[in-house]
């Protein structure tokens, strides 16, 4: 080990620093004050039982034989370096070897979780994460309550840095990678419990509720429980919570007594998706508490990390902030197991609440997070699960996992999303690879736990085809168009629902999926905090799918952001239906200058686009969109308010229930000012947001559902769909095809190709 490290050039006299900066607008490495390639590998399965030394050494191998020089090693809890035997794992050292034998210029990024000893949490049961339910089965974690869990799990990763910052190959490692166990979200929450019933949360808990309430009387009135005290508060109950939510939702009525004054026999339903005043109080409490705990257990993680490389400055990711995911179901998406619409906000659980103000943390140089898992199959759009757009803002970044599933022979290709055969790996590999080209941020490949990269024909059609674009990316410098839709998420909005994930799951995740990735148009995705940011740049069409509360502070926000120079705005069913206490139209009728009504009933939700009119001739006859699954109070324009507020209908809300018919689609043009449109129903079709956002005056790159990648300076389209294709462009541009470097004309206003699918083409556009 001596002679290798001494034998290898790119030791220096000095002490090797590294840092994430930009190179023509994009996310660069530094190491020593230089840029260098960020193709990167990493193979975190240097485990017996998983796959030994020799199949991980040739893995490497493949990679090393691909030209790449960036790779990364991983401490895992069991070696030496974490006071364990080494003897499950191919220990850090050995690691490090093996790849600089094959490659003496390799760079070493260690990767490492947060993985306490697994004594430490039978000696400390008060401090671990417990349910009130017997589930499945969840990694055990520390309470984010736990002062002991965040200062040991410190403690031990400032001794796994320290290990690595005295080793003999210090000058090799060029940053280190930080993977929670929940990757940002609690394993309790992953698991589908919602609270945790720690006796150090129960503590914080009774502690949060004394400062936060100024005398018991007014806590037995927010809470409604006559016999409350401080003494008595104690974290509620999954069982608790979920009776609540279901008490009154499957009401039988058997008798109209007075349908004047919807007298019923029965009991009406009081308690809806979106809540007001002190409904769910305690549940909300508890989610107060837990953004708090979040802020603190993260503030502290990094800052504590970060002070470990004043000596030596090395850069810092942490897989964590994945609001892009809001309404995910984990448990329904990998396991296949319920019970979907009802599933936990595992986010909003966790205390992943408005986290803008994390995110601006000095010490966290970027995320390193998996690709969505929801849609990775060729013919999808490809998103990180981190908040990218918001990272960009602060000058940060986002590396994401390219763990493409491919048609390796002995590998389970029927994995979602799978490569199956060489084109669809070429044409998903460039697709990932343009992902990152055309938002700026970077990606790499990844393997979890099986050899799907390791195939001559898979290095030969992906890894090598792409490796040598990612060299000469920051040749391409990057510039925003304001040509794309920015969905607008309001990761404050939990706070207003009953604790389930399901609106959130089609408005948000789903809406990014089935529609902003096949509208024609590129998309951005930020955080509603981020509007505020001087440098939140400036988009033809935004959509805002949960911007539940509206006030006057977010009312300013949107006047000086979005709500002008003609540009549309797109708004979901429930916009503005509480000020932050009362559910109410009042503040959707002042947004949209059209009078919205308030009905306290939950049902269905699908449009019927119906109207004829410029906006709509180019979308299909009859079409319906939205789902089957209810949601309420429902927001709603009575027949003839539109009209009246100086509105557009463009379809009606279908299958509200029998005693509505009203419009569910509509636009309004403020004079040239700004526009708006509103939708009683989400996820809205590809097709329907092209149209909308060709109202706003934004450029339709392609009048096709593709998949459009695009900036200021690169356009790329991937599809499924065999013919010819023109890419429009904002102005006129001197283009080139990045994949063959061949200038393709001067003064172009479009790209006229021909796909074979599947396929991605991408250009770059002086």
């Amino acid at each position: 080990m001596k002679d290798i490290i001494a034998s290898t050039k790119k030791i220096t006299s000095g002490a090797t620093t590294s840092h994430i900066g930009f190179v023509n607008g994009r996310p660069t490495i530094f190491v020593n004050g230089e840029p260098i390639s960020h193709a990167l590998y990493c193979d975190p399965c240097a485990r017996p039982g998983i796959t030994g030394e020799n199949d991980w050494r040739e893995r490497i191998r493949d990679f090393v034989d691909s030209g790449l020089r960036l790779f990364t090693v991983t401490a895992y809890r069991d070696d030496v370096c974490w006071g364990g035997s080494g003897e499950n794992c191919v220990p850090l050292d050995r690691q490090v070897e093996i790849i600089l034998e094959m490659q003496p210029e390799a760079w070493i990024i260690v990767r490492f979780g947060d993985y306490l000893p697994p004594e430490w949490y039978d000696q400390n049961p008060r401090d671990v994460q417990q349910p009130s339910l017997v589930g499945p089965k969840y990694r055990q974690e520390p309470s984010l309550a736990s002062e002991k869990g965040l200062n040991d799990l410190c403690d031990y990763t400032e001794k796994m840095v320290r290990y690595c910052e005295s080793s003999l190959w210090v000058n090799k490692i060029i940053g280190y990678f930080c993977y929670p166990k929940g990757e940002g979200i609690s394993t309790l929450s992953v698991g589908g419990f919602f609270f945790d019933q720690s006796e150090v949360t129960q503590e914080a808990f009774k502690a949060w509720v004394r400062r936060n309430y100024k005398d018991e009387a007014s806590l037995r009135s927010a809470w409604g429980e006559a016999d409350i005290t401080f003494d008595t508060v104690r974290v509620p109950t999954d069982e608790e919570w979920r009776a609540q939510i279901e008490k009154d939702k499957n009401l039988v009525i058997y008798e109209i007594l007075d349908p004047d004054e919807e007298k019923y026999r029965g009991v009406k339903q009081e308690l809806f998706h979106w809540i007001e005043g002190d409904q769910l109080r305690k549940m909300r409490d508890y989610l107060a508490l837990q953004r708090e705990l979040y802020m603190r257990w993260y503030k502290t993680y990094i800052r504590r990390n970060s002070a470990l490389f004043k000596e030596r400055p090395v850069f810092l990711g942490i897989d964590m902030a994945k609001q892009t995911m809001m309404g995910w179901q984990h448990n329904l998406a990998f396991h296949g197991i319920g019970p979907g619409a009802e599933f936990i906000n595992m986010i909003s659980a966790s205390g992943g609440i408005d986290i803008g103000e994390l995110l601006d943390e000095p010490g966290l140089s970027l995320l390193v997070t998996p690709a969505d898992y929801t849609a990775r199959t060729v013919g999808y759009g490809w998103e990180s699960e981190g908040s990218s757009e918001s990272m960009k803002l602060r000058g940060k970044a986002v590396f994401v996992e390219n763990d493409c599933r491919t048609f390796n022979e002995g590998q389970q290709d029927h994995h979602l999303g799978a490569f199956r055969d060489e084109k669809e790996l070429r044409a998903g590999m460039l697709r990932n690879f343009a992902w990152s080209l055309s938002r700026g941020q970077m990606d790499y490949w990844m393997i979890a736990g099986a050899g799907y990269f390791h195939n001559q024909k898979v290095q030969e059609k992906g890894v090598r085809a792409v490796r040598p674009l990612i060299d000469k990316s920051r040749n391409y410098p990057h510039i925003e168009t304001e040509h794309a839709i920015a969905m607008i998420i309001d990761d404050a909005s939990p706070m207003y629902e009953n604790g389930t994930s399901g609106y959130q799951n089609l408005a948000v995740l789903w809406q990014r999926v089935i529609g902003l990735a096949h509208c024609g148009v590129p998309y951005r995705v930020y955080l509603f905090s981020d509007l505020a940011k001087e440098n939140m740049p400036d988009y033809r069409c935004y959509l805002f799918p949960n911007m539940f509360k509206l006030d006057e502070e977010k009312m300013a926000i949107l006047r000086s952001k979005t709500l002008r120079d003609g540009r549309v705005s797109i708004f979901g069913p429930s916009t503005g239906i509480t000020d932050g206490v009362k559910l109410s139209g009042e503040w959707a009728s002042r947004l949209f200058g059209i009078k919205m009504d308030m009905i306290k009933k939950e049902c269905y939700r699908r449009v019927i686009v119906n109207r004829s009119c410029e906006l709509t001739r180019r979308l299909p006859s009859s079409m319906v969109y939205g789902d089957s699954r209810h949601f309420g109070p429902i927001l709603i324009p009575r027949r003839g308010e539109v009209e009246a507020g100086g509105g557009q209908v463009l379809g009606d809300a279908a299958s509200v229930y029998f005693d509505v018919n009203d419009p569910g689609l509509f636009v309004k043009d403020f004079g040239g000012e700004y526009k708006i449109a509103w939708s009683y129903a989400v996820p809205l079709p590809g097709c329907l947001l092209r149209e909308l956002a060709r109202y706003g005056g934004c450029n339709v790159w392609c009048e096709e559902d593709d998949v459009i990648l695009a900036s200021g300076s690169i356009a790329a389209i991937h599809s499924v769909k065999d013919g010819s294709r023109t890419i429009r462009l904002p102005g006129r541009k001197t283009v080139y095809d990045v994949l063959t470097d061949e200038k393709i004309g001067e003064g172009l206003d479009e790209i006229n190709i021909e796909i074979a699918s599947p396929d991605t083409r991408i250009f770059y556009m002086e």
